[in-house]
């Protein structure tokens, strides 16, 4: 689309690049950037050739038209500052500055500014002036999750472009061929939990996070059996060890949540398939215990809501651990 665009002389000035985390939006944005700066490839091909001063220049981070803004590492929100400058020098540096000013090396200047929906009111009003008079030459590129985050002005004047996630057997391939995992079979586990995100997989290739794994597939093997205050406290401990603070340990506890629920499915599909080694299976037979484990699945995402409505983790998960006793305790609604 992008590529068409270029050829036909009718790219936008303005882009929303939006969808999940980790799916490729910043490494497409990137390219797209590299590609106009490229003096080896028609400007109308998506392409970059690596070698051209022009590549160089944009790899080594000094082409000087190309800027490139986002979240500061342990910020909530992107700072004023780097859309309209320092206070001393307010419209006289900073992102809109910049875009005002004449291509130096090449046809186009080009913003990306990463993490959008983390501008303050401050900063999105200021990009929009940028953004209903935009500069020529220039191209804007936002990038974020979601773009109903964005003010409703600022959407209205880019071209929303939506991202969806990657397939499995991507992730599964990007982790094997940067060597993020071992095996092929580790590669399949952790693309099956990784919602089509490699920052995903990156997470559930965190040594804590594995322990986190184990410790719970260890705890719901004996899910006919579980004491859930035990369970709840064993999970809360291993929670708190783990987590730097609040937002770490809610991000771990959605985790938590994600790993019950791989559990879960796998052992629906071991009732479906008939694994008569299966405990509930020899209990109380295929549909009855898919009739006992279902509900147990719409308990998790109750409980996901929860914790993104900020009700203490540790609360959370001792009602859902009670909740799954009762359940298991009550037995398949088919045959109370």
């Amino acid at each position: 689309m992008f590529a068409r665009s270029l050829k036909l002389g009718r790219l936008s000035h303005a882009y929303v690049l939006t969808g999940p985390d980790g799916i490729g939006k910043r490494k497409f944005a990137r390219l797209l950037a590299q590609s106009m700066f490229c003096r080896e490839h028609a400007p109308d091909e998506i392409e970059a050739c690596g070698e051209c001063r022009g590549c160089r220049g944009f790899t080594a981070g000094t082409w000087p038209d190309f800027m490139e803004i986002g979240l500061p590492a342990g910020k909530t929100e992107i700072p004023i500052s780097l859309i309209l400058g320092e206070s001393d020098k307010r419209g006289r540096e900073g992102l809109c500055f910049e875009l005002s000013m004449s291509p130096q090396a090449s046809d186009r200047r080009v913003a990306l500014i990463n993490d959008a929906h983390r501008l303050n009111q401050e900063g999105a009003n200021a990009l929009l002036k940028t953004l209903e008079e935009p500069p020529a030459q220039a191209l804007i590129l936002l990038g974020c999750d979601n773009p109903d985050s964005l003010l409703p002005t600022i959407r209205s004047r880019c071209q929303v472009i939506r991202f969806f996630p990657l397939t499995e057997a991507d992730v599964s391939e990007i982790l094997l061929t940067e060597q993020m995992v071992e095996t092929a079979e580790e590669a399949v586990q952790v693309a099956a939990m990784s919602e089509g995100s490699i920052t995903l997989a990156q997470q559930l290739l965190n040594a804590d996070l594995r322990a986190l794994r184990e410790m719970v597939s260890g705890q719901l093997e004996q899910l006919e059996q579980m004491q859930p205050l035990e369970v709840s406290k064993h999970v809360c401990d291993q929670l708190e060890k783990i987590s730097s603070g609040t937002e770490e340990q809610r991000r771990n506890a959605k985790w938590l949540l994600r790993f019950i629920a791989g559990f879960l499915n796998d052992r629906l599909r071991r009732l479906t398939s008939g694994d008569f080694s299966d405990p509930l299976l020899q209990r109380f037979g295929v549909r009855s215990g898919v009739d006992l484990l279902a509900p147990l699945l719409d308990r998790i995402i109750v409980a996901a809501h929860q914790i993104e409505g900020n009700t203490p983790v540790k609360l959370v998960l001792e009602a859902l651990f009670d909740d799954f006793a009762r359940q298991l305790r009550l037995g398949p609604l088919s045959i109370r």
